[in-house]
């Protein structure tokens, strides 16, 4: 499946349904357009993640459905992240300690540590997907 339909579908359940992101989502609006509306109403993580599947070409990038791909590469994004922070920062911490991508990801969100945080939603998405 398409990481950017994943994306939609396990956002679309905590959407609030008179939200305009909802409605975009609803009548299959281009990705661009369901993440500006995402955007407008402070839903940043929906937004992220849409971005950041368009930057690599979503459907169209067929690597990005390949598990391997996607914890080799995981794996690698990681590490450049990891070389920016702080070594008392708790995301760097649980990088370091080899800590799961689903620990480390919701550090990475509490810390606001938006792009990684995006990056490993997505990852854990595309294996979950592929797991199915």
């Amino acid at each position: 499946m398409d990481i950017i339909k994943q994306i939609l579908e396990s956002f679309s359940g905590t959407l609030p349904t008179d939200s305009r992101t909802a409605a975009a989502i609803a009548r299959h609006a281009p990705p661009e357009e369901v993440s500006a509306c995402a955007t407008e109403e402070g839903l940043h993580a929906l937004a992220g993640a849409l971005f950041e599947a368009c930057e690599e070409g979503g459907s169209a990038n067929a690597g990005l459905d390949s598990d391997s791909h996607v914890a080799s590469e995981i794996t690698s994004r990681m590490q450049e992240f990891r070389r920016d922070m702080p070594p008392s920062c708790e995301t760097a911490k649980l990088i370091d300690s080899g800590a799961p991508i689903e620990e480390i990801s919701a550090s990475a969100q509490q810390e606001g540590l938006t792009s990684l945080a995006t990056m490993l939603f997505e990852a854990e998405q595309e294996l979950e997907q592929n797991k199915k």
